[in-house]
């Protein structure tokens, strides 16, 4: 995306696209260091779903919305994508361990023998 003089820019992702069936079209997105001189700012907030959260509900679209939406532009049937609450903490788990660990506990400790088990199988 170039750049855009006073832009606010919502990056939209793909569980949000599922949710509106494609009305709404998750962003690859990557950020780019800006030229020498210039500044910028970015404020990131992440919007994940309740760790006990099941499948992704289709949002209940106006008609006029529901007519654009045309399906998710990927697999809808990607297992990443059901028990979204789930795959979302195991994605914090890499990212943020001790984050996980202080507010999920419970989810904490079995996540990590879950992810034991699996690769004392592996390595069998």
């Amino acid at each position: 995306m170039p750049y855009v003089e006073n832009a606010f820019i919502v990056i939209v992702g793909e569980i949000l696209e599922l949710a509106s069936n494609g009305y709404l079209h998750g962003n690859i997105h990557r950020v780019n260091t800006p030229q020498t001189g210039l500044d910028r700012y970015s404020v990131a907030f992440f919007l994940t779903p309740n760790i006990f959260a099941g499948d992704i509900p289709l949002l209940n679209l106006k008609p006029a919305l529901a007519e654009l939406a045309l399906g998710p532009d990927y697999d809808p049937l990607n297992p990443l994508y059901s028990n979204v609450g789930l795959n979302s903490l195991k994605g914090r788990l890499r990212s943020h361990p001790d984050v996980t660990e202080r507010h999920y506990p419970q989810e904490y400790v079995q996540l990590k023998e879950s992810k034991q088990s699996r690769a004392d199988v592996a390595h069998a």
